[in-house]
């Protein structure tokens, strides 16, 4: 009699498990220690001394409206008020400028800007800046405000890379001539306005 031999049987083969790779709608989450930090940019001193030197203009606004006569029949706002305020929000805008660039702080890039921010400061143009604002300074009793501040928009903005200087005149001498209008005719504040200017708006 004869006996037939065992059938084997199969060894079951191990299942695994079908990993799950990110997609493109489900992208993978960085760990906190795959994030790597942005390198902080170094101070820069020219930013540092436009800072100061607007910190520097809000105290001698501040100090400079403590001279403005107050008129005796002078309303509840009176003349110094706006330049006070004026001045304190320059201080304030100086300083906290100042404390971000000591800190190294950068703020984000615009879509369209063609600003290189590892560029090297022109020294030039903060020189010809601060001595825009001395000169404006030393002119308003000489020739007028209005005049004195359309000449030193014009600095400004050749320093800054204006390709010319007369547009830049002209939208300077338009509103300082305005401001001047609405301080000195509707606010009642003293500021030297020049011959010309004086008696072209001298009935109003």
């Amino acid at each position: 009699m004869s006996t037939a031999a065992p059938t084997p049987r199969p060894t079951p083969q191990p299942t695994t498990q079908p990993t799950t790779q990110p997609t493109s709608d489900h992208p993978r989450t960085p760990e906190p220690w795959e994030v790597e930090e942005s390198p902080r940019r170094p101070r820069n001193n020219g930013e540092l001394a436009l800072s100061t030197l607007l910190l520097l203009l809000g105290v001698y606004l501040v100090i400079g409206t403590g001279g403005i006569t107050i008129p005796g029949s002078s309303n509840t706002v009176g003349p110094r008020f706006f330049p006070y305020l004026v001045g304190a929000a320059t201080i304030v805008v100086g300083g906290a400028l100042a404390i971000r660039v000591l800190r190294g702080d950068q703020g984000p890039e615009e879509g369209g800007e063609d600003v290189d921010p590892n560029a090297k400061t022109s020294w030039r143009a903060v020189g010809i800046i601060t001595l825009a604002f001395l000169a404006h300074a030393l002119l308003i009793n000489v020739i007028g405000w209005p005049l004195s501040v359309t000449l030193m928009f014009g600095a400004v903005a050749w320093a800054l890379g204006s390709r010319g200087v007369v547009r830049p005149l002209i939208a300077g001498g338009i509103v300082s001539v305005v401001v001047w209008l609405v301080f000195v005719k509707a606010l009642g504040v003293t500021l030297p306005g020049g011959i010309l200017l004086e008696l072209a708006t001298g009935w109003i």
